[in-house]
């Protein structure tokens, strides 16, 4: 039995961290061993240079959290971001008591540099910049307006692990960045997240914050172990059934129900309420996991660049919208544009093929934009792409000819 093409079902995971979960699960006296989480921030750090520290936390929206505050954002305040981005960015700021203030992208799908200085107020604090789908921003004109306006940079890296930018890794181009090690993100441990900087007063002030919040609790320690092994079992099953009606499917939908299996973004979430899983210390047993796939990262992008390349030449004389070529992107996922993408989603769905839909809606996942604090029409470039925007999967355990065949069954359509 095969695994599914489908580019958000624990994509990265192999038969060895299913086994590490089990050995962890097993072993309750390393849940919350905080030598194993520094040994994942000694490492992470090492990766970017000797002058780097590293924080780790339970989650990337933590980690953005836990630096709003350390930098003593506050109600007020506003933060810039751009459109096409999670709703765990803009809750992060309003939990911090600011306002979050959307900026239009640019055709690489992210900030766009020429739209951020009439975003720029008095009242600005922060810029926050996303490398969307893997691909660095530009990091020139976004840092040189920073600058100007003395406007402290903050990178999103949750989706660009490993990506450069003139040769520089992202995450050590602003002032300080944070990683995500969720489930679907580039190397996973289900939850986990990181900050990175080299301001020795800055990591600190970050790590006696760190220092003085909780650790999540053993079930929900339990709940993220037992997601790489349930998810080992449900993934071969996810397709075999009666329509759309299958084995793996009904899994899925009962372990979250009976809250085995946690959601990536609960609900309380998508309305923007606070929650308060985050922040929290990152346990010892998700450190473990992280590390097992750190090591790996290299050789998941470079399978990642060459899924895209297959991709850009798969497709390069069709109707479909192929992304700017780019050399520092890791191509965490594959973009293109579609005037229907709805039917191509649609199709790909009959061929039991899962597409990714970032971004359908220029926050996501809301139940409405309005509640992530966005403006309708202050972004129209976002909002065109959110009706356009198709994910083709690049993740390390899919093979060339998965990819073949998602591009032969959107060809179709």
């Amino acid at each position: 039995m095969k695994r599914p093409i489908a580019i958000s079902l624990s994509p990265n995971m192999e038969k060895d961290d299913v086994w590490l979960a089990v050995k962890m699960l097993f072993s309750p006296i390393n849940w919350f061993n905080f030598r194993k989480t520094e040994k994942l921030e000694k490492e992470f750090a090492k990766r970017f240079g000797k002058n780097y520290k590293a924080v780790a936390m339970n989650s990337g929206r933590g980690a953005l959290y836990l630096i709003l505050k350390t930098l003593g954002i506050k109600r007020g305040d506003e933060v810039i971001l751009q459109a096409l981005t999670c709703v765990v960015v803009a809750n992060s700021i309003r939990w911090a008591g600011a306002r979050p203030v959307y900026v239009d992208v640019d055709r690489s799908y992210n900030l766009d540099p020429e739209k951020l200085s009439e975003k720029i107020s008095e009242r600005t604090k922060a810029i926050i910049v996303q490398h969307s789908f893997g691909t660095p921003a530009n990091m020139k004109l976004i840092k040189k307006i920073a600058r100007k306006h003395k406007i402290t940079l903050i990178e999103d890296c949750a989706i660009s692990l490993g990506a450069k930018y003139s040769g520089k890794q992202v995450g050590t181009i602003g002032d300080i960045s944070f990683f995500s090690f969720g489930r679907d993100k580039v190397i996973s441990s289900v939850f986990g997240g990181m900050i990175l900087t080299k301001n020795v007063k800055l990591y600190e002030a970050l790590k006696s914050g760190k220092d003085s919040l909780n650790y999540p609790s053993p079930f929900w320690v339990i709940q993220q172990l037992l997601h790489p092994i349930l998810f080992f079992l449900i993934l071969p099953l996810y397709n075999i059934g009666f329509g759309k009606l299958t084995i793996g499917k009904v899994l899925l939908f009962g372990f979250q129900k009976l809250k085995t299996l946690s959601m990536p973004v609960c609900k309380d979430e998508k309305r923007g309420i606070t929650l308060k899983a985050f922040p929290l210390k990152m346990p010892g047993a998700l450190a473990v996991l992280a590390l097992n796939q750190f090591k790996k990262l290299d050789e998941f992008n470079k399978h990642r660049k060459l899924i895209a390349r297959k991709y850009f030449k798969m497709l390069s004389k069709t109707n479909f919208i192929l992304p700017p070529k780019n050399k520092g992107s890791i191509w965490h996922r594959f973009p293109i544009l579609h005037n229907n993408a709805k039917r191509i989603f649609n199709l790909a769905k009959k061929n039991k093929i899962l597409l990714g839909d970032w971004y359908r809606k220029p926050v996501v996942p809301v139940g409405s934009i309005y509640s992530a604090g966005y403006e309708k029409g202050s972004c129209p470039k976002a909002e065109k792409y959110s009706r356009e925007l198709i994910n083709l999967p690049t993740y390390p355990t899919l093979n060339f000819e998965q990819a073949e065949e998602v591009v032969r069954v959107i060809k179709d359509g």
